[in-house]
């Protein structure tokens, strides 16, 4: 399945090299195939998780089967971190995207090498600010939005240069997982976007036709003035 999200910092883009290199040296790597289990939901194993190729996964199966993804993590990319301080229990289930590899850090070895490199700390922090500005971000589109602006700034979340057209890889079902709503619904909200000429829908892809349009169509929905991070 695909995973649709901006692109954002990294504990390797965060972290000057030497760091990110002894905080990899002191852990345990583990390579995974397609589909295969990373952690379950409820785990308690105290440690942070570093995504070292591939990308990873995070969602919850529902006692009725039903499924909600989360949020896709990349190389570079962390879990676990509530584990070290918190002691909380895992919230998700993980899984490998394609073949991925991680590396684990146990709870001893990471706190012996925060003492030593304050930076892992800084750099921890930013990110999870960072995760809480993208949920408060999610949550607050999913009150203000209707479901056919909310499908639109999914599909916009993957452009990334001043074209006006892109081409999105990505099956409606990604689409109605990642927002919590039926197949159904996301497909009405699509042809709406189509019948529109934003965007045309294709095999596994969805051509957006006119990315300025689609962006004007979200900004006519919202109420609060744009903030803009530079």
């Amino acid at each position: 399945m695909k995973v649709l999200r901006p692109k954002t910092k990294t504990l390797t883009d965060l972290l000057p090299a030497e760091v990110m290199e002894r905080l990899l040296s002191t852990g345990t790597a583990k390579r995974y195939a397609d589909g295969q289990i990373i952690q379950d939901r409820g785990d308690r194993r105290a440690g942070l998780t570093i995504v070292t190729a591939g990308e990873v996964v995070a969602g919850n199966v529902g006692r009725d089967g039903s499924f909600l993804t989360s949020a896709l993590l990349r190389v570079g990319e962390t879990f676990g971190e509530q584990t070290l301080f918190s002691d909380l229990r895992r919230t998700h289930t993980l899984w490998a995207q394609g073949p991925a590899e991680i590396t684990f850090v146990s709870a001893k070895a990471f706190f012996r090498l925060l003492e030593q490199e304050p930076s892992i700390a800084h750099a921890l922090l930013t990110l999870t600010v960072q995760r809480n500005y993208e949920m408060m971000d999610f949550i607050d589109s999913q009150r203000r939005f209707s479901l056919r602006a909310r499908v639109a700034r999914l599909l916009l979340a993957t452009v990334d240069t001043d074209d006006n057209h892109s081409t999105v890889e990505c099956r409606q079902e990604d689409l109605a997982l990642m927002l919590g709503v039926s197949r159904v619904a996301t497909g009405k909200a699509l042809k709406q976007l189509e019948g529109k000429d934003l965007i045309t829908l294709r095999y596994g892809h969805i051509d957006i036709d006119d990315v300025a349009g689609l962006r004007a169509m979200v900004a006519g929905e919202d109420q609060f003035f744009e903030v803009e991070n530079d």
